[in-house]
Order: structure tokens, then sequence, then C-alpha cells
């Protein structure tokens, strides 16, 4: 897509500075995938100071909200274009799907790869009857694919991993050594990302993929979805319970344990060692330190640091969250002995 075409699909865009409007946009970037040519959204301040602080060096073509059109002469110093747009949401969802589009198409989604001999398979895996492996699927040594699992390319399984039965692998994914992965699950799905406007919830799509380290166990019918435009992180030696869901853009750090039924909205970050136990549940967008402890059934709602320990809705330092809840039945109890 050149530069010039994203006035098709948002007429009130405003290019206000350009170094060449026909240059071609390689991608959309976000935080963690800056490169040279690439398309990147800022909606508002807080996002602006997090890039800031990358102190890249990738020259991109900025779309910022109009709200932030004081910020123009400040990011024209370091930008190959800068345009100003009312709904940048929006825009990043028409955007996406002529890239999502034109790296799927690539795709073959119909053929086993070792139809056509071109399957890349070591000779010590094995591969149980009704697998189903795309092209550009790379198999290593002594991995093992049970019945029923289906893997599209361009994907990676390292040495030693297994995948059991109906185990399903989007494109855009790398399965690290020796991870388990249990039945049922499904890895690159697409994130649950619309914007709304006008009555129509536009989708934003997804081909970020996923990369899980080595020696990580995934339970049985658990989701961990493709990010927008980079990958979702899985840290090495991570353990996730049955039932998991791990939202878009999430990054788990290494030695992370997440329980049962635990659902985690798109784009948190949770720090290496910390334990969510079952049930518990997070926004979107949230930073949890490292050795943080989350309780079971908890709704966190903000960032906390290293080391915190947190129970309760909304999500409390687990001592005051005690004393609220003994507070409460206490009160509650006034007047029935």
């Amino acid at each position: 897509m050149k530069l010039v075409e994203l006035k098709n699909l948002d007429p009130h865009l405003d290019l206000v500075f350009s170094v060449d409007d026909q240059a071609e946009i390689s991608t959309i970037a976000d935080l963690h995938s800056l490169q040279d040519g690439a398309l990147f959204f800022l909606n508002n301040e807080t996002y602006l100071k997090k890039y800031l602080t990358q102190k890249s060096s990738a020259k991109l073509h900025f779309v910022l909200s109009s709200k932030l059109s004081a910020k123009v002469e400040e990011i024209k110093n370091f930008a190959l274009s800068v345009s100003l747009v009312k709904n940048p949401a929006l825009l990043m969802s028409l955007a996406s799907r002529p890239f999502y589009e034109s790296k799927i198409k690539k795709l073959n989604f119909w053929h086993d790869s070792r139809q056509s001999a071109v399957a890349q398979i070591d000779p010590s895996a094995l591969i149980a009857q009704g697998v189903f492996l795309a092209d550009n699927v790379v198999v290593k040594a002594g991995a093992k694919l049970h019945a029923g699992v289906v893997v599209h390319g361009p994907c990676v399984i390292e040495e030693g991993a297994e995948l059991f039965a109906n185990v399903t692998i989007y494109p855009f994914c790398k399965i690290g050594k020796n991870v388990r992965i249990h039945s049922g699950s499904v890895i690159g799905a697409d994130g649950f990302g619309y914007n709304f406007d006008q009555g129509i919830h536009h989708k934003v799509w997804h081909f970020g993929g996923v990369i899980i380290g080595d020696h990580v166990e995934i339970g049985a019918n658990s989701c961990i979805d493709s990010a927008t435009f980079s990958a979702t992180h899985i840290g090495s030696g991570s353990k996730i319970d049955n039932h998991v869901q791990i939202g878009h853009n999430c990054r788990l750090g290494a030695g992370v344990i997440v329980c049962g039924h635990v659902a985690i909205g798109g784009s948190t970050s949770l720090g290496d060692f910390t334990v969510v136990g079952g049930k518990a549940g997070f926004g979107d967008g949230l930073t949890l330190g490292k050795a943080c402890q989350v309780a079971g059934g908890a709704l966190v709602n903000c960032d906390w640091p290293d080391g915190s320990i947190v129970a309760g809705h909304p999500a409390r330092p687990v001592k005051e969250w005690l004393k609220g809840v003994a507070w409460l039945r206490k009160e509650s109890l006034k007047g029935t002995r």
C-alpha cells in the first residue's frame, strides 16, 4: 500500500507532512515491532510517551489523532510522514485488512505439504494419521504430533515439542523446544479486536502470530490469540492450565503460572514468575511486575509493581482486601445475633 492510498480508506485524513507521497508502506507497527517504512498509529499522549521512551531509530509513517495536532512539529523531526485523522482506531481497522490479505493470500490452507514433497519434517519426528501440515511448516527432531493436529504455515515446531490430539496452530507461530500443548487448544487465532463506528464493529485484522518459548506446558482447550502486528509472547518455562484465554499482544514472562479459567485481556503483560489463581480476570493493556501473586477470582484493573500480592474485585493488596471483607461481614451481621 502506498502512502497516498490511505486517503481511499478515510477521505478525511489530512497528510500534513511527507518525505514522499508515493512511498510504499511496509506494514503496520506497534511498540514491539518498529521498523522502517511502517505505519504507526498514535491515539493519545500516553501512547506517544511510551513510543518516545523506546528511542527507536526506525523511520515511520505516523497517523495521529486530531487531538494531537500540537505534536506534529515534534514528530516531523523523526518521521517519514505525519497524518492527522479524527478516528485513528477506525483507520487502523480499515488499513489492517489489506496487509493481512497480502500475507494470507500467499498461504496454502488446502493441501498437506507432504503431498507435494515440500514438508520440512525431521525423520525422528512422530506424525500420527490425520495430521495436516501446510506449506512452510517445519517440524524438528523428536517432535510428536497426535491425531487431528492442524498446523498452518509458516510455523516452526521445535525439538521435542508434543501437540496432543486436535490442537490447532494458526499461521505465523513458533512453538519452542519441549513444549507440550494438550488436546483442543488453539494457538494463534485472531485476537478479539474491533473498533466501533456508525453502528458497525470494524475488525482489526491480526497477523502478528504467537511465539511460545521453551519448556512451556498448555492445558486442554486453552486459547492464545495472535497479536495484531507483532507476536503474542509466552515466556520459557511458563505453565498454563486448562480453559485459559490469553488475548492478543499479551506478553508473559519466564516461569509464569496461570491456573484454570483465567482470562487475560489484550496487550497485558505479566512479569517473570508471576502466579495467577483460577478464574482471575485482567483488563486490557495492564502491566504486572515480576513475582506477583493474583488470588483466584480476582479482577485486575490496574498496573501492579514487582512482588505485589493482590485479591478481590477490584484487585487490591491482599491485606487491604481481607480487612475490607472482615469489616463488611461484621457490618452485615449487626443486629442478627
